[in-house]
């Protein structure tokens, strides 16, 4: 799914090419909380798109997205989904990456040419899972247990956690041997 910051914009009635201070933030909540949880399937990302916005600065960033969108999935009051920005101009990341360096959270940037990129933090162990999976865009416990060779117990962790960071999707199977899940790269 994704969110055209900018068409909310113009729904909004906000003029310019800009996404700044937290106010502006504050009235886009609304909008996006209806078509988080009006349109889209528990199992797709979404991807905010700014394309056509000149700049956001950190506050419409940090109020947006830290507070707005990650705590509330956080908290249950959204569903947890992957979390993805793309059409980044050279400032909006530089901002985005100030925020999410600070705050210690790690967000995926889709590149103009579908390639990802990582901004803010993300322990060094878990970024080679992550690289892992944008290479083979799904990944099992046990493939990660023979290309890593580690326990299962350590590769269900780490694809674990990068599905509670918002950095990857997955799907639940009910087979003979238990619950297993498949992760896919957003």
């Amino acid at each position: 799914m994704i969110i055209r910051l900018f068409d909310i914009k113009t729904q909004l009635g906000i003029k310019g090419n800009y996404l700044l201070t937290r106010p502006i933030a504050r009235q886009f909540v609304q909008s996006i909380h209806l078509i988080i949880e009006q349109q889209s399937k528990n199992d797709e990302p979404i991807e905010f798109s700014y394309e056509g916005i000149q700049s956001a600065d950190t506050s419409f960033i940090d109020e947006l997205i830290v507070i707005n969108i990650l705590e509330k999935m956080k908290k249950k009051i959204l569903s947890h989904r992957g979390i993805l920005f793309s059409h980044l101009t050279p400032s909006t990341l530089e901002n985005a990456r100030s925020v999410f360096l600070v705050k210690k959270i790690p967000i995926t940037v889709k590149e103009s040419d579908d390639k990802e990129q990582l901004i803010g933090h993300l322990e060094q162990n878990l970024k080679k899972v992550l690289h892992l999976l944008w290479e083979k865009k799904e990944l099992k416990t046990v493939d990660l247990t023979k290309r890593l060779h580690v326990t299962k117990s350590v590769a269900s962790t780490k694809l674990s956690a990068l599905y509670n960071k918002h950095l990857a999707l997955r799907k639940e199977e009910i087979t003979a041997k238990g619950r297993e899940y498949t992760y896919f790269s957003l």
